[in-house]
């Protein structure tokens, strides 16, 4: 708008500003021309003159050419060839001192833009040019500079080769040739003469092309300092206020959402209402969706095309990334949502152990009433799982400080409960460690969890006492037993005892004592077990009663 307003104003204005624009070429000519030594002003001026001093001749060249087709229709191969030829070197001479004497120029900028159908492929290779532009810059440089250094051998071996050529020629003995051989070997001479001040030329316009690029490339070393000072307050600058946008809208989209969510839903809503977990995760994805465009629309203002298009480029990258996982991220935004096959509050099964569902989120949680811990697990895991409504409290068969008695006979004190392993005291207080899931498949006793618990005692007699063996005998047992469990200090802790003939055995009368104990002394489980053998003995010794042990009796048959 500026510029605009600028060139519309009056002639007197315009002529003001030429002349402003001339005086400094001027002064910039000539601070250019003090910096150089007379020998490299010589230098150049010797080498533009012999650059116009080809050009010159390749033009009279091709006019004598020109001359001498005129009236033909249709020049020989040669002639074309050779007007081809001139017509090309012409061309490069006057790029070559145009080079001399202006310095490379980016001929794209007076170049016309010509209207195009609209085309997707092109638009998108515009989007994308400020990034290859800006990757290319980076190795421009000396990518040109070898190009130049590889195109000055070339030319200096060519130089080489047309000397070679032409002084094979100079050194022919024209007087012993006829006149025609000798015409051709001038005309072949002419021609090497001719190419070796091409290549000369050649030669000149690259070399000055590498000096230039040495000197700039020496210019921008010795100005480190303010190309990072053009980075700092330019694209630098632009990402810095990128980034602080990007905090703030995100700060400022948290900070609504907090006075909502805690100021205007209640507390019950938040824990179970659909509407406000599907709102609630919308959230996150709408942050995101603002946040980005802030950054698109500080980049955009700033009018820094490379960043934007580094943007664009991102996020066409994670579209393309996000298409491949949209049918795992909709049956994880079923589960986020309470809709799938998971459900918080329900109960699941996971490495052969039940939990019970506290939370689903991107680390889901698990937690068993009887294990000390919790369960964090990832979606993908989750979604493989199906929970159920809890029906029961049965959540494990033990808890800390239970008193268990496993298959193999052992009896133990649970010490401690973790989703990994369950610690237990044994006898002699040694400590037996066990898989928390193999304890869970196996059959375990629990003394503490029923209010009572029974100790069953087998005990045999001899058949001597068969006479009273359903009479006496029980009854004695039983009021011998009684004593010696109150004496002991189970009075109150012994809610039923038996005493009956279980079975007539092999060699003995076996009778059951069963005595059901509270189970606020499960520890005393072998204890008790061992009175009341104890107290059956004593009865059967003070009662003159014989205990058997095994018999074989073997019959025999006469002769």
């Amino acid at each position: 708008m500026m510029s605009g307003r600028w060139f519309n104003q009056p002639n007197r204005l315009t002529l003001i500003l030429l002349c402003v624009l001339c005086f400094s070429n001027v002064l910039y000519a000539q601070d250019q021309a003090s910096t150089q030594s007379p020998d490299e002003l010589a230098s150049e001026v010797n080498r533009l003159d012999r650059v116009v001093d080809a050009l010159d001749k390749k033009r009279l060249a091709r006019d004598n050419l020109k001359q001498s087709l005129v009236g033909i229709a249709t020049p020989s191969s040669e002639d074309q060839r050779e007007l081809d030829q001139l017509n090309e070197d012409i061309q490069s001479l006057s790029e070559t001192f145009e080079i001399l004497t202006v310095g490379d120029m980016d001929e794209a900028l007076f170049k016309a833009v010509e209207s195009e159908p609209f085309d997707w492929q092109t638009e998108l290779m515009l989007v994308l040019e400020p990034v290859l532009d800006g990757l290319q810059s980076l190795t421009e440089k000396p990518r040109q500079m070898t190009n130049l250094r590889a195109l000055i051998a070339l030319n200096k071996r060519r130089l080489q080769a047309a000397d070679k050529a032409i002084e094979k020629l100079g050194a022919l003995p024209a007087s012993s040739y006829e006149e025609d051989t000798q015409l051709q070997i001038g005309v072949l001479l002419d021609k090497w003469i001719n190419q070796r001040e091409s290549i000369e030329q050649r030669l000149i316009g690259v070399e000055a092309q590498l000096e230039r690029l040495e000197a700039a490339e020496e210019n921008e070393a010795s100005g480190v300092l303010p190309s990072l000072k053009e980075f700092i307050l330019g694209r630098g600058l632009t990402l810095l206020l990128a980034i602080l946008v990007v905090l703030v809208t995100w700060v400022l989209m948290r900070f609504i959402w907090w006075v909502f969510s805690n100021h205007i839903v209640s507390k019950d809503q938040r824990r179970g209402s659909l509407w406000f977990r599907l709102l609630s995760y919308s959230f996150y994805l709408v942050n995101i969706i603002v946040s980005i465009v802030a950054v698109l629309v500080v980049l955009y203002l700033r009018e820094d095309l490379l960043l934007l298009a580094l943007a664009l480029l991102a996020l066409a990258v994670m579209a393309l990334g996000i298409r491949r996982y949209i049918p795992s991220y909709v049956r994880e935004a079923r589960l986020l949502l309470d809709l799938g096959s998971v459900r918080e509050g329900e109960r699941v099964m996971y490495n052969d152990l039940p939990w019970q569902v506290t939370s689903i989120n991107l680390n889901t949680v698990l937690w068993n009433p009887n294990l000390d811990g919790v369960v964090r697990l990832p979606l993908e895991t989750i979604e493989t799982l199906t929970s159920r409504p809890i029906k029961d409290k049965n959540w494990f068969p033990t808890r800390k400080g239970d008193y268990v008695l496993l298959p193999d006979g052992t009896f133990g004190l649970v010490l401690s409960q973790t989703p990994e392993l369950i610690e237990l005291r044994v006898k002699g207080g040694m400590i037996q460690w066990t898989r928390t899931a193999d304890w869970y498949s196996m059959s375990i006793i629990n003394l503490s969890i029923g209010k009572t618990y029974g100790v069953s005692v087998t005990f045999g007699l001899d058949y001597g006492l068969q006479a009273i063996s359903l009479t006496e005998i029980p009854k004695t047992l039983e009021e011998a037993i009684v004593v010696a469990l109150n004496n002991a200090g189970y009075e109150k802790y012994i809610e039923g005892l038996l005493v009956e003939l279980k079975s007539a055995g092999a060699s003995s009368i076996d009778y059951l004592i069963f005595v059901t104990v509270s189970s606020e002394k499960a520890s005393d489980y072998y204890s008790i077990e061992r009175l009341v053998q104890q107290t059956c003995v004593a009865v059967a010794n003070e009662q003159g009663w014989n205990i058997p042990f095994p018999q074989i009796m073997v019959h025999h048959q006469p002769a």
